[in-house]
């Protein structure tokens, strides 16, 4: 089943900057998106196995399991589930550097988005994930 704009997408936002995920969070529900928050990777990777995510907007550097570890582990596991469909993992980052976005996409990650971003930046990244029907 396609999902788009005009349904109302489950987000994980794995974000341990309170302020980060109250900025991303109100970019979000304007757009009507269920969303859910993980402080941490670990705590990320636990909400993956008991959710069904659309995307999954994942901060880099976080306490107990950063971001990179835990797409790794997120891409480990729908191998393992044999799941039906690859959930997009956005890496949202304050690291820019041209090694920092391969380093995020050689750990399983689909799309990258750098800190700080503005409101569009997030909406589009999110769009090109569901092009069927567009706002």
């Amino acid at each position: 089943m396609s999902r788009n704009f005009e349904d109302s997408l489950n987000i994980l936002v794995v974000e341990d900057n309170e302020l980060n995920a109250k900025f991303a969070s109100a970019i979000l529900k304007r757009l009507n998106f269920n969303i859910d928050f993980a402080v941490d990777g670990k705590i990320g990777v636990e909400k993956f196995l008991e959710n069904n995510y659309d995307i999954i907007l994942m901060d880099i550097q976080m306490p107990v399991m950063n971001g990179l570890e835990a797409t790794a582990k997120i891409r480990k596991l729908e191998q393992q589930l044999e799941v039906e469909h690859h959930v997009p993992i956005i890496a949202i980052t304050a690291f820019a550097f041209e090694h920092d976005k391969q380093n995020c996409l050689d750990a399983g990650m689909d799309d990258y988005l750098t800190k700080p971003y503005r409101p569009k930046d997030m909406i589009e990244i999110i769009k090109n994930y569901f092009p069927e029907k567009q706002a």
